[in-house]
């Protein structure tokens, strides 16, 4: 019979074992819940690395936010401007207000844009954007001089409203940011003629009722569209540094020579080209993300717009006036509802002559 020593030594190694087997069970036991809990502290890393709603909004409105989700943006903005002495014939100022043939010492014009933008993201990298506007205009013209009385004052309103130019673009990511470099988009956007061009518009002297006409012209109509196909191109900048985030952009807008079978305001048809000026636009700003659905934005905006040529009967001409330079101070802010819904609103204050004296800006993008 086999010796009780070997059945003991036996006895004590399978023990051994289920001792080590057990200690490795516990460990086993003991180091997966710290397992899963530095996995979830790993998840809860990423989740915290996304962008929060606020950065999202400033990214949406003043760069790009390359979301993979349909964006739609209902929006309305007011603009207000006040010009005194003008003395421009036969085409458009500023926002395309026409003043052909007008001779009046003051004109307040209110124009309010009701429009709808839409956004996709196809990739991380290229984002699409298509923008209807409806535009609705009123204008008051104000001169002396009611019944030969130089200090009497008339006055006449003109009112219109119809659709815009449709344009349509896209943006694409040609850096991503990086610790020392910012975020950098290129952008191309077309836009149509769908609006009334200003370029045949008639015009009517005021009737006091009595035979008797003031000397104060005004259009029939007022234009909702610049008339002319453009190009426009640019650059956009942007760089987070916590809590801030610093943008900035560069474009330029190419306007496409067209003709036109009446570019009058008299009774006469008077056929023409109309070349209208190319205009270069920078900007450039700040905005705090206060916390995670709330921020605050500040920027300057500047552009300029080179002189309007037209060519009738053979001989090219420009309009003298037609240029502008157009700089404004922008205030928004912008508030989360939800994770996919936002509010948006922007104030900007005219800082030059050419640019509107004020401007009201309401929208309301959600993700679909």
């Amino acid at each position: 019979m086999p010796d009780n020593n070997v059945y003991n030594r036996v006895y004590n190694n399978l023990q051994s074992a289920a001792c080590r087997g057990s200690a490795l069970l516990l460990l086993a036991a003991f180091i997966s819940p710290l397992a899963v809990a530095q996995g979830g502290a790993n998840d809860e890393r990423i989740r915290e690395a996304q962008p929060s709603q606020s950065v999202k909004d400033v990214l949406r409105e003043e760069h790009a936010l390359f979301s993979r989700r349909l964006t739609i943006e209902p929006g309305i903005s007011y603009s207000y401007s006040d010009r005194s002495e003008l003395g421009l014939s036969g085409f458009l100022a500023l926002d395309a207000i026409f003043l052909g043939n007008i001779s009046v010492d003051n004109v307040e014009s209110h124009t309010t844009t009701f429009d709808v933008t839409a956004r996709y993201g196809i990739t991380d990298r290229l984002e699409v954007e298509l923008s209807i506007p409806y535009v609705y205009r009123n204008s008051r013209y104000e001169t002396g001089g009611a019944g030969g009385n130089p200090d009497a004052p008339v006055d006449a309103t003109v009112e219109q409203g119809r659709l815009g130019d449709v344009s349509a673009g896209l943006y694409y990511r040609v850096l991503p940011e990086a610790e020392v470099r910012p975020d950098v988009v290129w952008n191309l956007s077309v836009r149509a003629p769908t609006g009334k061009h200003p370029y045949d518009i008639r015009t009517t002297t005021i009737d006091r009722g009595d035979g008797e006409l003031e000397n104060l012209t005004v259009p029939k109509d007022l234009p909702s569209g610049n008339g002319v196909w453009g190009v426009s191109t640019g650059l956009s900048f942007l760089k987070t540094v916590d809590p801030a985030i610093i943008f900035a952009n560069v474009g330029y807008t190419h306007n496409i020579e067209r003709s036109f079978d009446d570019i009058s305001s008299g009774e006469e048809a008077v056929p023409g080209d109309v070349n209208l000026g190319d205009t270069i636009s920078m900007g450039f700003g700040t905005a705090f993300a206060l916390n995670q659905r709330f921020s605050l934005s500040m920027s300057l905006s500047h552009q300029h717009s080179f002189e309007t040529k037209i060519t009738s009967g053979g001989r090219e001409q420009e309009v003298i006036g037609s240029g502008a330079n157009a700089a404004s101070v922008n205030f928004g802010a912008t508030y989360g509802l939800t994770d996919s819904t936002s509010i948006v609103t922007n104030v900007g204050v005219g800082m030059t002559d050419d640019a509107p004296d004020l401007t009201l800006d309401f929208r309301l993008p959600f993700q679909m």
